[in-house]
């Protein structure tokens, strides 16, 4: 009943279905600069130096945009996923070579966990805002529902990647993502209210 009676909670549950992209793409991102050769445990190292830094960075500086507009934060960071997905696909299919550098594989995953930080703090605060007092719990139950189905479903992407490859996979994803921010874009600014 919630899904017909509000558009917004409908907006917002189609904004997140995309950005499950988010959370799929690193071990693609990961997979395709090992096709490149960046498998070496010294260049392992960059990886979780990589993701370890964007968590603790990411939170500082979405947490304080998104107190002021957590639908931008969704956008903007849906905005820099699919620019970073778009490169690394890129780059796997242009100049594999590239990715055999370690640092710049890093730099990249890094970006992309970035990214991954917007979305956490961005949709969060924005269901929390957006949902009635008496409604805050049903909200987040259908949500977080429809979400782990699509998460199930996304299974599937490794039978792209085993048919068309990770770059491929990393493409689809940088739609994804690029969707993303159009849809979020319809989104209500919540925080109007509190400012």
């Amino acid at each position: 009943g919630l899904l017909w009676r509000d558009a917004q909670l409908r907006r917002f549950i189609a904004t997140r279905g995309l950005l499950i992209a988010t959370a799929l793409a690193p071990p693609y991102l990961l997979t395709l600069a090992g096709e490149s050769g960046a498998r070496e445990l010294g260049q392992l190292g960059f990886f979780v130096v990589a993701s370890a830094l964007a968590g603790m960075l990411g939170g500082y500086v979405w947490g304080r945009l998104s107190d002021k507009s957590s639908r931008k934060v969704l956008m903007l960071s849906a905005l820099l996923a699919a620019a970073v997905l778009a490169a690394t696909a890129l780059l796997g299919l242009a100049a594999p070579a590239l990715l055999q550098n370690g640092v710049l594989a890093a730099l990249l995953l890094f970006v992309l966990m970035i990214a991954y930080q917007g979305v956490r703090l961005g949709r969060a605060t924005h269901i929390v805002d957006m949902a009635p007092r008496d409604d805050r719990a049903a909200y987040t139950a259908l949500s977080n529902s429809i979400i782990g189905l699509l998460l199930l479903a996304g299974g599937l992407f490794g039978l792209l990647a085993e048919l068309a490859g990770p770059a491929a996979v990393l493409l689809v994803f940088a739609a994804m993502s690029a969707l993303a921010a159009v849809v979020a874009s319809g989104l209500r600014e919540e925080q109007i209210s509190e400012a």
